[in-house]
């Protein structure tokens, strides 16, 4: 069925509704719920040797300081290694298992990283050293209360555990490619093992629902995979699983290839361990090892941080930047009639769209809002503020609003609209990859834009030069990198190159 028809849309819609609803924005991922477990038993762990500091009274020397921090490093480092093997922040046990059946677990986490310390210190005591009995005491003390605040979080925990998943924790969701025993072997996982953790959001199979070999799964099949990438754009998922045999590799490939826009986790299914893919990882899901086949650009870690800055960045730009946007404004206001502000349609993260923020840099009756014509050297629609605006990229101030509201980054993949035109030709019909620069969220500026690629992209040659450095930004992203972008970007538009 053609995906653009009217029929196939409201289909699209009425299963995107449901699912949308199931994972309100700002709830937490699971992952998330682990690096938060991690911070506080980390934090309670040093604040057990503060406390247990004073406790001792171990004398404030110079040198015993130095031997408290060299040990609480060193107990740190093995704390987080323990932490790490025996899965102590896993969400799946912090979700599915007892505060007592982990407690185990948390004794060794606590307890054994300062007890190699703890041992050095007995056997090379001497009578008669009180400083070295009070530094003992300090170590009993550390492991007392260290053990004892652990078990205690854990405990408040499993009390506010059925709150927190269904007031705080999003659940992860899940979307699976195939409806074979694999796909059906899955579900049955997922549903026994983790409810709380996973939610399937459908089955999508090529094949004609005629040729389903699993009538149990029947109901659940929402389409085929273009429906799938379709349905991203209304309704985000975090993981595709491809359960299928490992005899059709050459349409796993393909699978691959077609999949590869999205920006998730996509995993091959355990028993297709045959299946010919470079670069294979193992992942868990649900207590089920899968194949990892390709990551969602940015980590969980790496975007917290990425969004954190964004946010904190762009608050503090529009507050410092507010007689400058008042004069901008005032100024466009006098200069030509008509709205302050310019909004245009532009793709985002997922190929989603949204509402980009500009100030009005053209007359009102000349401007293009698809953005079908791209603005020339010298182009009649430009008003007399809006040459300088555009010179001097002041024109994308406004988008620090797109930043706060999340639809944008300060540094990424610029957006286009999608009824840009090269020619005669869309973007993507000119550049295959093209897609793929949507695995991220657009940015303000990018290194694109600092390696001379801005303003109009007049030829295929411009376009693939912007995708390719946009892909080599997304694959080698960093905060080192963010940053340079960021101050070679006030260098670029005091320049006013190829900005018209």
């Amino acid at each position: 069925m053609d995906m653009r028809s009217p029929s196939r849309k409201l289909e699209l819609l009425g299963l995107a509704s449901p699912v949308a609803k199931r994972g309100p924005a700002g709830r937490l991922q699971p992952q998330q719920l682990s690096y938060i477990s991690l911070v506080i038993d980390l934090s309670l762990f040093l604040g057990a040797g503060f406390v247990s500091w004073i406790v001792a009274a171990v004398p404030s020397a110079d040198i015993y300081r130095l031997m408290a921090l060299g040990i609480t490093g060193m107990a740190c480092i093995i704390f987080l290694g323990f932490g790490r093997a025996l899965r102590v922040h896993d969400p799946l046990l912090l979700l599915h298992t007892t505060a007592l059946s982990r407690m185990p677990r948390m004794i060794v986490c606590t307890g054994v990283p300062l007890l190699v310390p703890l041992v050095m210190s007995l056997l090379f005591i001497r009578s008669g050293e009180t400083e070295v009995h009070r530094l003992i005491s300090w170590l009993l003390w550390f492991e007392l209360i260290a053990m004892s605040a652990t078990i205690v979080a854990h405990g408040f925990f499993q009390i506010v555990r059925p709150m927190l998943s269904n007031l705080v924790l999003a659940r992860q969701r899940v979307a699976i490619i195939g409806s074979g025993e694999s796909a059906v072997r899955l579900i049955k996982w997922v549903e026994l093992t983790a409810p709380g953790l996973f939610e399937i959001i459908g089955v999508f199979d090529d094949r004609d629902r005629g040729r389903t070999l699993n009538s149990s799964i029947a109901h659940q099949i929402r389409g085929s995979t273009a429906d799938l990438i379709e349905l991203y754009k209304s309704a985000a998922f975090d993981k595709v699983v491809i359960a299928l045999p490992h005899s059709a590799e050459a349409r796993l490939l393909d699978l691959l290839r077609g999949l590869r826009v999205l920006p998730v986790d996509i995993v091959l299914a355990p028993d297709l361990m045959g299946f010919n893919a470079a670069d294979q990882e193992t992942a868990e899901m649900a207590g089920l090892k899968l194949h990892s086949l390709a990551h969602r650009p940015i980590r969980a870690p790496q975007r917290l941080l990425k969004s954190a800055i964004d946010f904190a960045a762009a608050s503090v730009a529009l507050l410092f930047l507010s007689p400058l946007l008042l004069l901008i404004a005032g100024i466009i206001k006098f200069d030509s009639e008509g709205p302050i502000f310019f909004r245009q349609r532009r793709q985002g993260l997922g190929d989603r769209l949204f509402d980009v923020y500009k100030f009005r840099t053209m007359h009102v009756a000349l401007s293009d809002p698809k953005g079908a014509n791209q603005t020339k050297r010298g182009d009649p629609r430009v008003t007399r503020i809006g040459a300088f605006l555009r010179k001097t990229s002041l024109d994308e101030l406004p988008q620090l609003i797109n930043v706060l509201r999340g639809e944008m980054s300060l540094v990424g993949p610029r957006p286009h609209t999608p009824h840009m035109l090269i020619g005669d030709k869309k973007h993507y019909e000119i550049v295959s990859e093209y897609s793929f620069r949507h695995r991220v969220k657009p940015g303000i500026t990018g290194l694109a834009q600092v390696n001379g690629c801005r303003g109009a992209v007049d030829t295929p040659d411009q376009l693939k030069a912007r995708v390719d450095l946009d892909l080599y930004y997304i694959d080698h992203w960093s905060l080192w990198l963010d940053i340079k972008i960021l101050w070679r970007t006030a260098f670029v538009c005091l320049s006013g190159r190829n900005a018209f």
